[in-house]
């Protein structure tokens, strides 16, 4: 047990309301294991709905010092639930109510991206595609369509060109909607597909965590590659030292860049030339035992407790 910690009553706070529910309680359920076994004073709960007076009056009535938000999705990672404990006046890990609701709107996060100088694949809205952004689309063999504010890569399709209509924005967008349900245009983005290897970067207290290198069997590593599937291969590249320090330095930038705090993780592509795409950050990532933070966290010889600690002293 940690001396800072041990007298801190912490409330782990999990589930929510959105696709990411089942992932959340599964992380939340994992971190408070963790804290109870060690022995701390830790409290475990459950919100299923956007109810702001049940969370006060929880966080009240057990005078909670200090909470780890588990909540993944729409709900906990956009600013909703921070500018909620911000109002319980009580402290939290991670990033504030602010720079959540921007880092999870991933069209946002790429234009502060872009104000930056840092890299990331060509985008645009599907609501304001230009006649110059659709002659770069039809120089690409495929494109990537995604929702601007979901988790766990929910609604990411990719498309191949013979398989959208390039003849005008408008049959593009026919062609696009064709792969939905009730596609509406202003929830999502088109972004250049970049051919290369994926990697994701975990960030806690403005260092960066031992780099991961995912390879899966599909497309690309969506939800069933997340969650459900035992060949997904995750390994730790062996990068030289110049390619290593400028990974480091463009990913801590973008997640400074976002004014984001305590701990994230940065997903990027490395091309075939080793250069970097950032793709998005994740201001609370997965706890669950396939998730790449913990994953990462081992690799430098910390056990799962150990990790928890080390997120919850980034409190500032």
């Amino acid at each position: 047990m940690r001396e800072e910690l041990k007298d801190k009553k912490i409330l782990i706070l999990c589930g929510g309301w959105s696709d990411e529910r089942e992932i959340s309680l599964t992380s939340g359920k994992g971190v408070y294991d963790a804290l109870s076994d060690d022995g701390y004073t830790v409290t475990h709960m459950d919100l299923q709905s956007d109810d702001k007076i049940k969370l006060n009056d929880y966080i009240k009535s057990k005078q909670i010092d200090l909470v780890f938000n588990l909540i993944h999705g729409l709900g906990g990672e956009d600013g909703l639930i921070q500018s909620y404990l911000d109002d319980c006046d009580v402290k939290y890990v991670g990033s504030n109510a602010e720079s959540s609701n921007l880092s999870f709107n991933k069209i946002a996060t790429k234009d502060r991206w872009v104000d930056l100088n840092l890299p990331t694949p060509t985008y645009s809205n599907l609501s304001g595609i230009s006649q110059e952004y659709l002659r770069e689309v039809r120089n690409s063999d495929k494109v990537i369509v995604k929702p601007k504010a979901s988790g766990s890569s929910v609604g990411i399709k990719i498309l191949k060109k013979e398989d959208i209509n390039l003849s005008s924005i408008r049959n593009l967008l026919e062609s696009i909607s064709q792969n939905y349900d009730n596609l509406i245009l202003d929830d999502y983005f088109i972004e250049e597909f970049v051919d290369g290897n994926e990697y994701t970067a975990p960030v806690i207290d403005d260092k960066v965590l031992p780099i991961v290198k995912i390879d899966t069997s599909r497309e690309f590593y969506n939800y069933q590659a997340k969650y459900e599937d035992d060949d997904t291969v995750f390994s730790f590249p062996t990068f030289n030292m110049e390619l290593e320090n400028k990974i480091k330095t463009v990913c801590l930038s973008a997640f400074k860049g976002l004014d984001c705090q305590g701990w994230g993780r940065i997903d990027f592509f490395l091309t075939k030339d080793q250069n970097i795409q950032l793709i998005e950050l994740n201001s609370i990532p997965g706890m669950t035992n396939h998730s790449l933070v913990p994953m990462s966290a081992k690799k430098l010889g910390w056990s799962y407790l150990e990790l928890i600690e080390t997120i919850l002293l980034t409190e500032k």
